[in-house]
């Protein structure tokens, strides 16, 4: 394990654990472990700037072997990544269920959140559906791969835009959040580190080449 890994896995665990700290902690603005809507902000910790960051570090350590286990780590933290993602959406749903507030909108009384709510959850919802897109076209991208085949050759760069607007939900959720301001702070700088180093590090097989190509079969002599 070498400086990298230390600092992309230091950042990671940082960020997941300063979101839990803040829902279930003896901090301002914490609600208890007992509250079904606890459970989201911290599944989204742990989907987004710690499993997601640490899939794009698969592919940017030097300490994995070869390409093929890299392949296989980034494929098990994105699916990791995924499942969390959708358990956290399964908590805020089941959370705003009864009061049935949805999209930033109070079905109910009829009236919308203050914008940095209604703006995080649709943007929330794009994030999510991107997440759940992105996890089928990699498990394509897989499969393809071992038939030696290149598809969705923009998966890369979707994963990055993906962590970026996942970077804006949850700096939306720092606004207006009841943390204390020094809490916010932490967690938006712990968060913003691990997720720009996740989006903006240089891989060092895409200097030694493209990271998806294979081999190509050979064309039989006729």
């Amino acid at each position: 394990m070498d400086g990298i890994d230390i600092l992309f896995l230091c950042l990671g665990s940082c960020s997941a654990l300063l979101v839990a700290l803040g829902l279930i902690g003896p901090v301002q603005g914490s609600t208890g472990a007992g509250v079904v809507f606890s459970w989201h902000p911290i599944l989204m910790g742990v989907a987004f700037p710690c499993l997601m960051v640490l899939g794009r570090w698969s592919y940017i350590s030097k300490t994995l072997g070869d390409k093929a286990s890299q392949r296989s780590v980034h494929r098990a933290f994105m699916s990791a990544a995924a499942v969390a993602a959708i358990a956290g959406y399964v908590c805020i749903f089941l959370s705003h269920l009864p009061a049935k507030k949805f999209f930033g909108y109070d079905f109910g009384n009829k009236t919308w959140g203050v914008p940095s709510r209604v703006a995080h959850s649709l943007l929330g919802y794009v994030v999510l559906l991107l997440v759940l897109a992105q996890a089928c076209m990699g498990l394509a991208k897989a499969a393809g791969l071992d038939r030696g085949e290149r598809i969705f050759t923009f998966h890369g760069q979707l994963g990055k835009a993906i962590m970026l607007l996942a970077l804006t939900v949850i700096l939306l959720a720092c606004v207006f959040w009841g943390w204390s301001l020094p809490f916010k702070l932490a967690v938006a700088a712990c968060t913003a580190s691990a997720m720009l180093c996740g989006m903006f590090w240089p891989s060092h097989i895409h200097a030694q080449g493209d990271p998806e190509r294979v081999p190509r079969p050979e064309p039989k002599a006729e």
